[in-house]
């Protein structure tokens, strides 16, 4: 990244963390944005102004009400843990009661058999999933935080050790199963999981609460990241959600190359400002970054047998993807 790229940067950044310290969830989006990681096709001249954001980043709710995501995993000793968190999006209360439903698929979509079980017992004794569940009301704001637990772990045979790539999350008796995708669940031959109770872990105002509260600085300060409030994440999630069918076409279409990626960026309509791709140096393999506003990115990567996509908060040194 060149000497000129790191004001402009630093400038972005700090405009977006003045919005944020103003208390408005809503306030309108930075007029600059953090540089692409370099290498990027289409990256724009340093120190030019963004163009104005389309209107179709404005967050907007599903006529569900609600919002579901994962937050990264974090590993010790094979030791699996991962929050999946619910934000309440609509203009009433979600209640929710016990632990969600789950259900496990590979990337084809095939389901992944697993003993699935409610309480740590099953894979390690971790009090925070051992908490008895309770009924949990979440005003309109608020977010919820469940979580899963497993154990990669090969203990014979790891020809047949399996990794779960989508999560099917059923949030409430009688609601509609939430896909989520790249999960990264692996599983090892163990095949278990254990389930944790849902819990409130951030109030409308942004407040962290609860023991089981992600406390997303201190988990994810090496990263450097612009840390998203669900308000922000509503800007990311859908723009994620029009980004996989439009790469996954190109994907199963096959001799995809950094141009016919970032031209399909471009099909659902973000800027060309906003949309960059490079090839990575792997055989067939191709990286691209989005940027739809609101300190949001999304990233991943597309092979000829597995597409991934990320919403995650900018860089604070710059970029989307994760430093090399």
């Amino acid at each position: 990244m060149s000497d000129m790229t790191f004001p402009r940067v630093r400038a972005a950044v700090l405009v977006i963390l003045a919005l944020a310290g103003c208390g408005d969830e809503h306030a309108a989006a930075p007029g600059g944005k953090p540089t692409p990681s370099a290498g990027l096709s289409g990256r724009p001249t340093p120190g030019t102004a963004s163009p104005e954001r389309p209107a179709s980043t404005t967050a907007s709710c599903p006529a569900s009400g609600v919002v579901l995501w994962t937050r990264e995993p974090s590993a010790a000793m094979g030791l699996r843990s991962m929050s999946v968190e619910l934000y309440n999006c609509g203009d009433r209360n979600r209640v929710l009661k016990g632990y969600p439903g789950i259900g496990l698929l590979d990337a084809d979509l095939h389901p992944v058999k697993a003993a699935v079980g409610h309480g740590s017992s099953s894979v390690a004794q971790v009090d925070s999933y051992d908490r008895p569940p309770a009924t949990v009301t979440l005003r309109p704001g608020e977010v919820a935080s469940a979580g899963i637990l497993w154990r990669n772990l090969v203990t014979d045979h790891p020809e047949r050790a399996v990794t779960a790539q989508v999560l099917d999350i059923t949030p409430m008796p009688g609601a509609p199963a939430e896909r989520l995708w790249d999960v990264g669940i692996d599983l090892g031959t163990t095949r278990k999981v254990a389930v944790g109770p849902w819990e409130k872990v951030r109030e409308a105002n942004g407040v962290e609460i609860g023991d089981n509260a992600p406390h997303y600085g201190d988990n994810h300060a090496w990263r450097r990241r612009l840390e998203l409030s669900p308000a922000d994440r509503m800007v990311g999630e859908p723009a994620a959600g029009r980004i996989r069918p439009a790469l996954e076409r190109l994907r199963v279409k096959g001799g995809f190359t950094a141009e016919s990626v970032r031209a399909e960026l471009l099909s659902p309509g973000f800027p060309a400002a906003d949309a960059f791709a490079h090839a990575t140096g792997a055989t067939d393999e191709v990286a691209y970054e989005v940027y739809p506003g609101r300190g949001a990115c999304v990233h991943g990567e597309l092979q000829p047998k597995r597409l991934t996509v990320a919403v995650d908060g900018v860089r604070l040194e710059g970029g989307c993807a994760p430093p090399a």
